[in-house]
């Protein structure tokens, strides 16, 4: 993919001049902000919070502080963005793996929290949740890995140029990969059932998150290979600016 010209990208400049607008980017920004802040207060509450439970030990502890540190991070580069709307052009490149990294982070980080919950008063955990957890990653970065070659297959096809059919455009492999997300699922929530005879709360939504943003972040990681590679997909504050008046 990183030897193909533009042409292969047409149908993407569009959606970066719109994924760039100030509206979006910050929208999203604001999004995985609150989405982080959740899943840190509840990490925290049922860490240090009088439930009872006893401490759990230094590595939680790191775990939760490093999570900590990336949200800050997070709302560092947000809260410059709003108030300087031209940082966002000059940083978009960098604002552009920004969105990626998040955005995978995010769909890994409610399994820590989950983690948490499974915990007992004394800070252990028997029911297998860890097991199940480390399985769910695993089935994750292997999905992962086959919806980008999918994607990079296709874009290599022409399905991205103007007279393409998208980014995930329908095939049998689409079809096979489609099939595959479905085992995995369906096998990982009857394991589940099967722990204590109890799905532990959230156990479905996070699984389910976890698999949409890993197909989602997809074409995040196409416009920042693009955004880097051809000067057509870097936006001037000037070009946005035009741009948006002739919408109105």
């Amino acid at each position: 993919m990183w030897k193909l010209d533009e042409s292969y990208f047409y149908q993407l400049k569009n959606v970066a001049i719109n994924r760039l607008s100030l509206g979006s980017v910050i929208v999203y920004l604001v999004g995985l902000c609150l989405y982080f802040f959740v899943i840190l207060g509840v990490s925290a509450f049922v860490l240090w919070g009088n439930q009872g439970r006893v401490p759990l030990g230094e590595i939680l502890n790191t775990v939760y502080f490093i999570w900590l540190i990336v949200f800050l991070i997070l709302v560092v580069y947000r809260s410059i963005c709003l108030i300087s709307e031209k940082f966002l052009f000059k940083s978009q490149k960098f604002g552009g793996v920004v969105m990626v990294v998040y955005t995978l982070m995010m769909s890994i980080e409610p399994f820590f929290l989950l983690y948490l919950f499974a915990m007992d008063g004394n800070g252990n955990q028997d029911d297998g949740i860890g097991l199940w957890i480390i399985v769910v990653l695993i089935a994750g970065c292997i999905q992962f890995m086959m919806h980008f070659a999918f994607v990079r297959q296709g874009i290599k096809n022409g399905s991205m140029k103007k007279a393409g059919q998208g980014l995930f455009s329908s095939s049998s492999n689409l079809k096979w990969i489609v099939a595959i997300n479905g085992i995995c699922f369906i096998g990982l929530i009857i394991w589940l059932l099967f722990m204590n005879g109890s799905i532990i709360e959230g156990c479905v939504i996070y699984l389910f998150l976890f698999f949409a943003f890993i197909v989602a972040v997809q074409e995040l990681i196409v416009l920042a290979i693009c955004r880097y590679r051809f000067q057509a997909f870097a936006v001037t504050y000037e070009e946005a600016t035009k741009y948006r008046m002739k919408r109105k």
